[in-house]
Order: structure tokens, then sequence, then C-alpha cells
């Protein structure tokens, strides 16, 4: 057996290994990647100090080509964040936590397109003259700025501070301890340890593509005024489900909530075309929200985005971090509907409340609502909230600290525990994501617990249900008589 070893992941994806030199390399990084790892064995579990974490790669290779047959071959921000999170590269006091930093590597020019998407979708907005440049007030950009830096252990890191990042042109670079890359072609390279050498080639043919990880029986769109589809309940990790997100029915019309990596996958299982859809409404733009964006614009139709100036501000920042097409130009592709903060936003007679939600890059929760016969029917997508010891943990005195104050906790309290006909809730577990015992006897109608890469325990299945994929509540079935 050579130095090096070898394993196609998936078409034109490679996992390469230096066992002597511990270099785990994951050799392009197309959507939901992490998953196919996790499905063929190759984030095992390990233990250090006591503690039980994730393995898994520990460098990047990009493709040369951001896009190839019409789909994204470099997505690093999931592989990235399993480095810095999952197997504690970045969390302070964790015993995986060495000084070691991930290692980047590609042509100059996705080098740095990847950076620049990484460090947005990782903290969206990171300066308060960017929160008022957008009309936000002075005081509303101190506190998001305060509990965005509360996440981010205090300072908003450059990607080049957080990661290694080895620009490849057609010279031979050793990447560490004596292993080298030399790229032979367009996404082809040699890679070489102590005489043995590898080849990988990173191109996909004529009509191949990028695998899912998991297979969408057919669905249909109900005929209904007002209805949720859940088409999804998993999170970034989960290689079985499809990542959290719905599908809003208004009046004939299919509404996107946010636009997870495999998104196409999602649209073909109901036989939707994207340039018929209703819209999309953002939550956030970390790639389990935003990754399938880029699959379904075009030039020749426009997309509907319902989102908060700031979180519509960050999906064109990434975006344009990603594809380096200028920020006036992307926004040429849609049809923006700004969404108030806090108030009940008509689109028709639907009406949408987003909500703001402390996480690392600016998130809201939305609240939808139809009349019917008997009132309103509502509905609540908690995507990607905070469980509420960690907020608890953040309160602060004043913004001069970082963190929530404790009217903020409170407000935030009040919100989980909001009566709903139908709540979707992310309970994927602290310190960043929701936990299920912060909705043990919620008054909601009815719930359903979300974000997770694993099955519910009991406890969590004593406080809610896991919808399946395109299971339907429909809250309104038709307009009412006046």
């Amino acid at each position: 057996m050579g130095l090096i070893t070898k394993k196609l992941v998936q078409p034109a994806v490679y996992w390469v290994e230096v066992p002597e030199i511990d270099i785990k390399l994951l050799c392009a990084c197309p959507a939901d990647i992490v998953k196919h790892l996790s499905q063929q064995s190759l984030l095992p579990l390990t233990q250090k100090d006591g503690r039980t974490f994730e393995s898994g790669p520990n460098a990047v290779l990009l493709s040369d080509q951001l896009f190839q047959n019409e789909m994204l071959s470099n997505l690093s921000e999931f592989p990235l964040l399993h480095m810095l999170y999952k197997q504690g590269m970045i969390i302070p006091n964790h015993p995986n936590n060495t000084n070691q930093k991930p290692i980047l590597i590609g042509k100059t020019e996705q080098l740095k397109a990847q950076m620049d998407y990484f460090y947005r979708g990782n903290f969206g907005l990171v300066s308060e003259e960017e929160y008022t440049q957008l009309g936000e007030t002075a005081q509303f950009a101190k506190e998001n700025i305060s509990y965005k830096l509360n996440f981010a252990f205090g300072d908003f890191l450059r990607t080049d501070q957080l990661l290694d990042c080895i620009p490849l042109e057609d010279q031979e670079i050793e990447i560490h301890s004596g292993f080298y890359i030399k790229r032979t072609a367009l996404n082809r390279f040699t890679l070489s340890y102590k005489g043995d050498s590898i080849e990988v080639d990173l191109n996909l043919k004529k009509g191949e593509s990028y695998k899912t990880s998991y297979k969408l029986p057919p669905a249909k769109i109900p005929e209904a005024l007002f209805a949720v589809i859940h088409t999804g309940e998993g999170d970034g990790w989960d290689p079985n489900r499809p990542c959290l997100g719905s599908i809003v029915v208004y009046d004939g019309k299919a509404f996107l909530i946010d636009t997870g990596p495999q998104i196409r996958t999602t649209l073909e299982a109901f036989d939707l075309q994207p340039e018929n859809l209703g819209g999309i409404f953002f939550t956030h733009v970390h790639d389990d929200h935003f990754a399938g964006l880029c699959s379904i614009i075009n030039k020749k139709y426009k997309i509907k985005i319902f989102a908060t100036r700031v979180v519509y501000k960050t999906v064109l920042l990434k975006l344009a971090a990603l594809t380096s097409i200028p920020e006036e130009e992307l926004s040429d592709f849609f049809t923006y509907h700004e969404l108030m903060l806090g108030d009940w936003n008509h689109y028709g007679d639907l009406e949408i409340k987003p909500i703001l939600s402390p996480h690392p890059t600016d998130t809201t929760i939305l609240i939808f609502r139809a009349m019917d016969n008997d009132g309103y029917k509502t509905y609540g997508h908690f995507s990607d909230i905070t469980a509420l010891k960690s907020l608890k943990k953040m309160i602060v005195e004043d913004f001069s600290s970082n963190g929530i104050l404790e009217s903020q906790y409170k407000k935030l309290v009040e919100i989980y525990k909001m009566p709903l006909d139908l709540k979707k809730s992310d309970v994927g577990g602290a310190p960043i994501h929701g936990e299920a015992t912060d909705f043990i006897n919620d008054p909601s109608k009815k719930l359903v617990l979300s974000h997770t890469s694993s099955p519910l325990n009991r406890k969590q299945l004593a406080v809610g249900i896991q919808a399946k994929f395109a299971e339907t509540d429909i809250l309104v079935r038709s307009k009412p008589s006046k």
C-alpha cells in the first residue's frame, strides 16, 4: 500500500489521505459534499481528553472552475465549518484546537472568491456602518453587532485568519511536510509525498452531474388558498434528508422558504420550474439555506425575493463574493419585495412578519398568516434560532459588552412560546441552534421539530412530530366568504 490513498466520493470528487503527516484532503466541494462524506464513513467519531467529536477533512482542493455542467463545484462553507466547529479547530478550550488551521488550496481567483463568500456567509454584515447605510438606526446596528460578536468569540476574523490559504497556479507547491500538489492541466493534479504520487481529475464528464445524497418521491402542490409543505427537516450534516425548508402555497402559487443546497431536486419532485415560483422568502444565508440559489437564477426571468433589507443585502453580498459578479448586476436577476422587520407585511391577502433572531449571521424568524372564515390561520418558520439557555448566557448590561440585553431575551422567550396553528422550529442543539426542551408544552396546535441530523430522541418526540418529505398542512382551503 502506498503512502497516499485515494477514494472516489462521487463524480469528479476525491478523498485523499496521507496518514503519515495527517493530511485528509477533500478534492472539490460541490453542494452537500459533507453529507456524502458522512454516508461513506469518512467522518468517524474520535475521542481526546475525554471529549468525543467528529474527525474529517483538514484541507480542501478547489476546482479550477466554479461551475461545471451548470452545477457549482466550489461550495467550501460547510466543509470548512465542519473543520472549525464539528472537529473543534476554532472552539476555545476544545482538545482539537491545536492552532492548526484548515487548509484551502486553489487558483488565485477561486481562492479569493471562496474566502470572501465564506466570510459573508459566516458573519453577514460586519460593521455598524453597513447597517446604517441600509437605513437602519445606529441603535439597531449596535444591537446586531453586539450579539454577533458574541457568537464570533469577539472578532469577525478574516478568512485568511481562520484558514491557511494556499494559491496554486502552475508551479508545484508544498502543502505540508513534504506533501506537494501540481496542476498538470485544467482540473487535473498530481499529488506526491516521499516518491509516492497519485493523479486526481476534477472534471465532470459531459452529461455527468454531482449527486444528491438522498432520493425524493414525486409530490403534488395542494389546491388551497394557504398551505405549508414540509420539504426538509434535516440540517447541513444530515445525509438522508433535505435541509430545513418549506414551501408556502398561497392562492395557487408556490413560494420557497430558503434555497437549500439541492433545491433543484426538491423542485423536480413537485414538477416545479424556477420561473413559475411565486418567490423566495429568505431567513438567512448559511449554505444549508442559500446554496441552491445559483442553480435556479437565470437572466431570462426574474425571481421575487422577500426578505428584510438586511437579509437581502447579505444575499447579494454572499452571491457576489461567490460568483465574482458585481452586486448591481446580480440585482438584475431579482425583483425585491422588502419585508419590514417586526411589522405585518402584505402580499395580496397573505401577511408576513419577520422577527429578528440572534444567530452568527443576520437571521429572521418568519410568521405567515391568512384569513379564514374563523379568523387568521398562522404558520411560524423558526429557522436557525438559538437555544434559550445559550441566549441567557449572552445577557449583558449594555452593548459595550458583546451579547443581548435582558429585555431582548425576555422578548425572545415570548416569541418562542407564541401560539400558532403550525410551528416549525429548529432544534438542532445549542449553542447556535434551538433545543426541543424550549418547546415543551408549546401552545401551538401543531409543532414540527427540524434542523436535526439524527433521529429525534424520546424527549424531543414528547413535544413534537417530525414531518416527512412533502407532508402538507392546509391552513386555509379557500377565500373566506364575505
